[in-house]
């Protein structure tokens, strides 16, 4: 027998101990430092949970993580209909979502998909040793907010919260006192440690400054958690090689991709 329901708090608690970190990190954030402000649908087999897809309302668009519990098998049209009714949202509404190879598959199957997934590496910092050291980062003041927000947006960056500048640190280097890179933190506790909102200035590309913040930014996060991780498209090539050099090494390779509710 199939069922549909909300998670329980009880349930999150248990999941938090059966996901990898590693392999499931966004998923994981959704259990930890989303959990305040996501719904988590969980479908059950004769009464035992075999997939959670979790729906989160704080970015500009519906964003979603998926996690099926042992490879066991979903019945996913009838997740998705019972989600959609759930959340009450447009079955042609556009959603983000990061998934692996296999619930890409699951996903393509049904017809949800829409447009071209882009590759994408969730990577962790493993070597210490390889981090830099420099004085031209600054933290970014409570008066400067406005600038920053400005500076990201104009940068695309299309996963950052107001809510990261209020919580996390943040770093940028200047040049005649105007923000030429930036970079903070999506997640910053001692659970989880995720860098991100790395942007160079166009015209100052190629100098090594996100490399600089990125290894300024990777020290603070080591103070907190022995865990600290970021997120890189896989053809952004300079990018993935500045992270690789610093330390960081790719521990899953998935998809980023956009996607509907409306059921072929």
């Amino acid at each position: 027998m199939i069922s549909h329901r909300l998670l329980t708090q009880e349930a999150i608690v248990q999941l938090i101990d059966q996901v990898d970190k590693d392999q499931h990190l966004l998923f994981y954030s959704y259990l930890t430092q989303r959990k305040e402000k996501a719904q988590f649908i969980g479908q059950y087999a004769d009464n035992q949970l075999t997939a959670v897809l979790a729906y989160l309302r704080e970015l500009s668009f519906p964003a979603f993580s998926f996690y099926r519990i042992n490879h066991q098998e979903v019945f996913f049209p009838e997740l998705i209909v019972f989600t959609r009714s759930t959340i009450k949202l447009d079955k042609n509404a556009i959603c983000g979502i990061i998934l692996c190879q296999r619930d890409l598959q699951l996903f393509q199957s049904f017809g949800l998909i829409t447009g071209i997934p882009r590759r994408f590496f969730t990577m962790k910092h493993i070597d210490q040793s390889k981090l830099l050291e420099s004085s031209m980062t600054q933290l970014v003041k409570e008066n400067e907010f406005s600038k920053v927000i400005a500076f990201l947006q104009k940068g695309e960056m299309k996963f950052f919260t107001r809510s990261e500048l209020e919580r996390c640190p943040f770093l940028g280097i200047k040049d005649g006192g105007e923000f030429i890179a930036i970079g903070g933190f999506h997640f910053y506790d001692p659970q989880l440690v995720e860098l991100g909102n790395i942007v160079t200035r166009p015209d100052h590309r190629g100098n090594g400054l996100a490399k600089l913040v990125t290894s300024e930014l990777t020290h603070i996060g080591k103070q907190l958690s022995s865990d600290v991780y970021l997120g890189v498209l896989a053809e952004n090539l300079p990018a993935v090689h500045i992270y690789e050099s610093l330390g960081f090494q790719t521990t899953a390779e998935l998809s980023i991709v956009d996607f509907t509710m409306s059921l072929s």
